[in-house]
């Protein structure tokens, strides 16, 4: 029996304070707002009353690595940075490749990422979702790292990237929640995943409408 939790990152900085844009050295790369840091701490908090997990991937968007980054230190777990779970690579939202961290980078302010860990899923810019390229690079994310030594495990993403591997998961997105810091938890294995939560009730902030970008 293995345990997934699936979290959407926190609430983003340009979300909240829409002006942060305009001197932002990375503004495809947003950090999490205030709010987003105490959703992560939240969602850190549930889940070590639900059993914790043994390891977290993460995007390499900084704001799914600050989300990863809150659980981890409630949590006290390593940290890995898989970029198949990275956000759509849309042209339309992003004009050139985005510009995130290294994990080395990221690692000088979140101790327990492994930097010896090599993401398994490289997307490739620019991606076509309609074409279902996102949907693809999410089913290579699943397979690999169902691959994995891990018993429970928290997989932080987009709402692009969440939706894709719940479905991947589970051939539908009923279960998945795509609110910012919303967690998705499945227990099972591969073609009998159960689900055991889908929801922001960990959360005392939630946006009041859902935005995918």
């Amino acid at each position: 029996m293995r345990t997934i939790w699936l979290a959407r990152h926190g609430m983003r900085e340009d979300f909240m304070r829409p002006e942060w844009r305009e001197t932002a050295e990375r503004p495809d790369d947003t950090p999490l707002s205030e709010e987003g840091h105490e959703q992560a701490r939240e969602t850190g908090l549930f889940l070590r009353e639900r059993g914790g997990v043994d390891v977290i991937y993460t995007s390499p968007f900084l704001r799914a690595v600050e989300t990863a980054g809150g659980v981890a230190e409630i949590l006290n777990v390593p940290i890995r940075i898989e970029n198949g779970l990275c956000e759509a690579l849309k042209a339309e939202w992003f004009e050139v490749v985005p510009n995130y961290l290294s994990a080395e980078q990221l690692a000088e302010r979140f101790p327990t990422i492994d930097l010896d860990y090599t993401s398994r899923v490289h997307p490739v810019y620019p991606e076509d979702e309609a074409a279902g390229d996102v949907g693809a690079r999410c089913k290579r994310t699943v397979d690999a790292l169902l691959r994995e030594d891990w018993t429970r495990t928290l997989w932080v993403g987009h709402g692009a990237s969440v939706g894709g591997i719940g479905w991947a998961l589970t051939n539908h997105v009923d279960d998945v929640c795509f609110k910012l810091c919303g967690l998705s938890g499945w227990q099972g294995g591969p073609g009998n995943w159960q689900s055991i939560y889908s929801g922001i009730d960990h959360l005392s902030y939630t946006e009041e409408e859902v935005r995918f970008h």
